[in-house]
């Protein structure tokens, strides 16, 4: 075999065995990794009700210790006739701006209490107040339960038997000392049935005006 034919023979089977040589592989890069999820921090729990100040001066533009019978729209509340009645100086009045349910007292023509009486069932025990009940000192309201309202209650809550519905029923008396003022609420088989603010002796009166 000559020479030029050697030499072809020999680059076919180079080029033959580089035909049969496997291509490497591909190489992917690998896919991004996903971002870890985004955890929100729960929302902070709202301060509980007790937490929140009360003022126990004042319903609305009504104020414990104000003059009451002579100014603008005083004629607009009604009086429950017990000065006639009792021939003294204590008056209750409803309706003018007091919402329905609530009254208030009136000492020397001054303002001395202010006072919101259970309407509904008192064995029934309300989770939350009625709808369109008014806001009252520390979140509370007539029908709720005694260990709720103690638990909105400042510090300092003194007990007492109620006059009539003792052993079943309490008082509980809370006094600010630095303002003056005071409120107590009435129960009946752990249900609060009435609430009552303002001058510490008016709070403490047990039948009202009588």
């Amino acid at each position: 075999m000559s020479v030029p034919v050697l030499r072809a023979a020999l680059m076919c089977v180079v080029a033959g065995l580089a035909a049969c040589t496997p291509a490497e592989p591909e190489v992917v890069p690998p896919a991004p990794a996903a971002p870890a999820p985004t955890v929100q921090a729960p929302a902070p729990a709202p301060a509980p009700a007790a937490a929140a100040p009360a003022d126990l001066s004042r319903f609305g533009e009504l104020r414990i210790g104000a003059p009451f019978g002579k100014a603008p729209g005083d004629s607009a509340f009604v009086s429950a006739g017990m000065r006639e009645l009792m021939e003294g100086d204590c008056e209750y009045y409803d309706q003018g701006s007091l919402p329905e349910s609530m009254s208030m007292m009136v000492l020397g023509d001054r303002i001395a209490r202010f006072e919101v009486d259970l309407e509904q069932d008192p064995s029934v025990a309300l989770d939350a107040p009625p709808a369109g009940a008014p806001a009252l000192p520390f979140g509370l309201w007539t029908g709720m339960r005694v260990a709720e309202a103690n638990k909105r209650l400042p510090a300092g809550v003194v007990t007492s038997p109620h006059a009539y519905n003792s052993p079943d029923g309490d008082y509980l008396t809370w006094t600010d000392k630095a303002s003056k003022l005071a409120i107590r609420l009435e129960t009946l088989n752990g249900v609060v049935t009435a609430i009552y603010w303002g001058q510490p002796d008016a709070v403490e009166l047990i039948e009202g005006c009588a």
